[in-house]
C-alpha cells in the first residue's frame, strides 16, 4: 500500500476511510473492505458509482471451451481453470464476465435496447449481491461501521440491495450518526452530458441537501458525504466534452474545466461542515478549504486495479487527512 500525505494526522479520536467511483471493479471492492484491517479505520464510507457498464459474454464453444471478446482480442479458454482466470481480468477491468451459449448471445443481441438494459441490469445486480455477501466476512469487528450508497452511474436496483446487505448501513439522502459526529449524504450528481440515471437540476440538489442538513444541530462536528463535488473547487476539474461528447483540445491538449455542482457548493459554503466527501470526477484528486470546511477528493485509477481513498481523521471539531493508494 503506497501512502501519499497531505496535513499531518496525528492524534485523530476516530478515523474514516472514504473512497468512490469502483466502477465494478471487485478486487476494489475487496480492498475497501479490507480498510480496518490496513488502516486501522472504525469507519468507512464508499462514495457511489459502484457498478459497472458492461457484460462480457463467454460463450461456450461446444467442446467443453469458451470464447470471449475482450479489448478487440478474441480470447479463448480450454477448460475451468483458464475460464475463471479470464473471468477475474473481466472483472479486474471494472465488467461483468457473464457465460453463455451462442443460443443466448444471439437472444440477447435481437432485444430492444429496454428489454437488453434490462437484462443487463439483472446481471449487474446478481454480481452486486455476491460484493455485499462478503462484508460479513470481511467486517468481524462489531465496532466498524460501513457505510455506502450508490452514485449518479448506479441503477434504481442498487438502492435495495444495499438495504438488504448484512454488515452495511444505508446513507443515501439520509443524516446518519456515529461516534458522535453526523453524516449527511446524497449520491446524485448535477446534471452531465451522460444522461446517468441519477441526476439533478442544481435547484433540487440543493433542496434534498438542505433538507438533510436542516436537521443536523452541530455543523462543526458534521460530514458531509456528497457524490458530485462543488463547482469551481480544484476537486471536479475534467476534460471539456463538445456536444458529440468528443473532448475538446487547446494546441493538442485536453481543455480542462470544472464540471462540478453549484448546489453543492452554495451547500458547503452555507453550512460550513466539518468535512465534505466527494468522487465523481476521477481525474481531481485533491483537498481544499471551502471557508472552514475541508473538501476531499480522492479520485479514482479503478481501471488500474488500485484504489484511491482517504484517510479522515476527526477530533473533536478539528480534521485531517492522509491520501492512500492500495
Amino acid at each position: 500500500m503506497g501512502i501519499f500525505t497531505g496535513r499531518a494526522s496525528r492524534g485523530g479520536s476516530l478515523r474514516l476511510y472514504y473512497a468512490s467511483d469502483i466502477h465494478g471493479t471487485e478486487v476494489l471492492w475487496r480492498k475497501f473492505l479490507r480498510a480496518p484491517e490496513v488502516y486501522k479505520a472504525s469507519v468507512l464510507v464508499m462514495g457511489g458509482d459502484l457498478t459497472g457498464k458492461a457484460v462480457v459474454p463467454l460463450v461456450d464453444d461446444g467442446s467443453g471451451g469458451w470464447v470471449a471478446q475482450l479489448f478487440g482480442q478474441r480470447v479463448e479458454a480450454a477448460g475451468e481453470e483458464e475460464v475463471t482466470k479470464v473471468e477475474d481480468r473481466v472483472r479486474a477491468n471494472g465488467m461483468y464476465p457473464h457465460r453463455m451459449t451462442r443460443d443466448e448471445v444471439d437472444r440477447v443481441a435481437a432485444l430492444r435496447p429496454e428489454a437488453r438494459e434490462e437484462w443487463f441490469e439483472v446481471v449487474m445486480l446478481d454480481t452486486f449481491a455476491k460484493w455485499l455477501e462478503l462484508a460479513p466476512k470481511r467486517l468481524t469487528d462489531p465496532a466498524v461501521r460501513c457505510f455506502v450508497m450508490p452514485g449518479n452511474d448506479d441503477p434504481p436496483g442498487v438502492d435495495l440491495a444495499i438495504e438488504r446487505a448484512d454488515r452495511i448501513e444505508a446513507c443515501d439522502d439520509r443524516v446518519v450518526e456515529f461516534d458522535g459526529y453526523t453524516m449527511v449524504s446524497l449520491g446524485y450528481s448535477n446534471r452531465t452530458p451522460f444522461d446517468s440515471p441519477r441526476e439533478l437540476d442544481e435547484e433540487e440538489l440543493l433542496a434534498r441537501i438542505e433538507a438533510l442538513a436542516s436537521g443536523v444541530d452541530n455543523m462543526g462536528r458534521c460530514v458531509f458525504n456528497l457524490h458530485v463535488p462543488p463547482f469551481d473547487s480544484g476537486l471536479d476539474t475534467a476534460p471539456e466534452l463538445d456536444a458529440d461528447l468528443t473532448v475538446v483540445t487547446v494546441a493538442g491538449q485536453p481543455s480542462m474545466a470544472p464540471c462540478g455542482s453549484t448546489a453543492v457548493r452554495e451547500a458547503i459554503e452555507r453550512y460550513q461542515p466539518l468535512v465534505s466527501l466527494h468522487g465523481h470526477v476521477h481525474e481531481s484528486r485533491g483537498a481544499n478549504q471551502i471557508g472552514r470546511t475541508l473538501c476531499i477528493n480522492p479520485g479514482s485509477d479503478y481501471h488500474t486495479g488500485r484504489i484511491s481513498g482517504c484517510l479522515v481523521h476527526l477530533a473533536e471539531e478539528k480534521a485531517n487527512y492522509q491520501f492512500v493508494v492500495g
